[in-house]
């Protein structure tokens, strides 16, 4: 960590009202890609009955929901661009107004120009949750980016669940469209909140300025180990999400409703976890974060694989709850401290599409080991696999020197 961050000690958004506001704006990222999943949740049997332009109801309503997905992988890569012409702060409030012109699109579209605006959407969300992760490495001390981090992946996860509540009442009492007015009145919240603090948290800052014989493809290539466990992790940790479900049902939890309460209880974890991950950094160390977390997502699945009854069950989600709220906000941390300043955005924007890519090939790297082998044995073989994986690097963590600088490699400078 460079002589400049350790004294800025806070080169974040002040304090009081006028530094929570700046803290919750510039940190506002991942709200938005939640946001654009959960609230349309609801209302997808409404939105169907005007889906037919692509053959048919069926593949219309699936290219509605992927296509933000797709939207969120590719605008990772735009961000490379992106970045090299503006900085984050510029790019975070150009971001946030498209993504809200595109949500106020769904009140009067339909058809094909509803699932552009949808891609629009994903899009413009993944370039914006970039520069909001780059904010935060540039605007929030070293020593605070872990509480940060861990804050924003909390409490992205619970308004996000609060604005689909919102989505369900608008719908039924305004009818379906007039949840898509939530995405432009998220937006204009942001942009109203980073207009007003250009002086604090949100002070323009520079492009990417490139020194010596380095590119920006080159810094980034260098940050392949990242990329790398990102991809691995969040492969395993999406099992979750597209597992679960079949698993409560086929060991007894025959009702939506009964299973997604259980499911909750895995959503309260990951909130749980990612507001304890900088005390959870502090109590073990930066260096074993990693392996603490693949333990602790290997132990989950193993457990869900031999569960037979809801109970066990339940005890397996809150594990691997406990690891997935440590994971999103230790991937962040680890990115800002190892790629350089100058290229934080445009890193994290790798970082997205890396992670829902991995999302989209989950279920289609374990499709075939299920149709062999059966759902819960595919379950506890990628558990078993991660914890092997997880005792390797422990191994290697404590046979390999330490070095303090590699916990803050590339920290930087912080801005006031």
């Amino acid at each position: 960590m460079s002589t400049t961050e350790a004294s800025a000690g806070g080169a974040s958004p002040g304090r009081g009202v006028r530094g929570a506001l700046g803290m919750a704006a510039l940190a506002s990222g991942p709200l938005f890609v939640a946001a654009m999943l959960t609230v349309v949740i609801p209302i997808l049997p409404n939105i169907t009955a005007h889906l037919h332009a692509f053959g048919g109801k069926v593949l219309s309503t699936q290219l509605f929901v992927a296509s933000p997905m797709l939207g969120l992988v590719l605008g990772g890569f735009l961000s490379t661009v992106i970045f090299r012409w503006a900085p984050a702060r510029t790019v975070l409030l150009a971001g946030v107004l498209v993504f809200g012109l595109a949500g106020a699109a769904g009140v009067v579209l339909v058809d094909a120009p509803l699932v552009l605006a949808r891609l629009v959407m994903g899009l413009s969300g993944a370039v914006l949750s970039a520069a909001s992760t780059a904010l935060v490495g540039e605007r929030v001390s070293f020593e605070r980016r872990p509480r940060v981090l861990g804050l924003q992946m909390a409490s992205s996860s619970v308004a996000a669940i609060v604005l689909m509540l919102l989505s369900g009442q608008l719908s039924d009492h305004f009818g379906w469209r007039t949840s898509f007015l939530i995405f432009p009145a998220l937006s204009a919240l942001v942009i109203l909140v980073g207009l007003g603090l250009t002086r604090s948290a949100f002070a323009p800052g520079a492009g990417i300025t490139l020194q010596g014989r380095d590119t920006l493809w080159s810094i980034l290539v260098k940050l392949w180990p990242v990329y790398l466990f990102v991809v691995v992790v969040n492969v395993t940790a999406f099992t979750t999400n597209s597992q679960a479900s079949f698993i409560l049902a086929g060991v007894g939890a025959k009702t939506a409703s009964v299973r997604a309460q259980i499911m909750s209880l895995n959503q309260v974890m990951i909130v749980a976890a990612a507001i304890a991950f900088a005390g959870v950094r502090r109590l073990i160390g930066q260096r074993f974060i990693a392996v603490t977390i693949v333990l602790i997502m290997g132990s989950g699945l193993v457990w869900l694989g031999l569960a037979n009854t809801p109970l066990l069950a339940i005890g397996a989600l809150a594990l691997l709850g406990t690891g997935n709220g440590l994971l999103f906000p230790y991937q962040s941390s680890l990115l800002l401290s190892r790629a350089p300043p100058t290229a934080r955005g445009a890193a994290a924007g790798i970082m997205v599409s890396g992670q829902f890519m991995a999302d989209a090939v989950n279920p289609i790297l374990l499709a075939p080991l299920i149709a062999s082998i059966g759902l819960q044995s595919t379950v506890s073989i990628l558990g078993g696999l991660a914890i092997v994986a997880a005792l390797l690097g422990l191994a290697w963590v404590l046979i390999a020197p330490y070095r303090p600088q590699d916990d803050t490699a590339g920290a930087g400078p912080v801005h006031h």
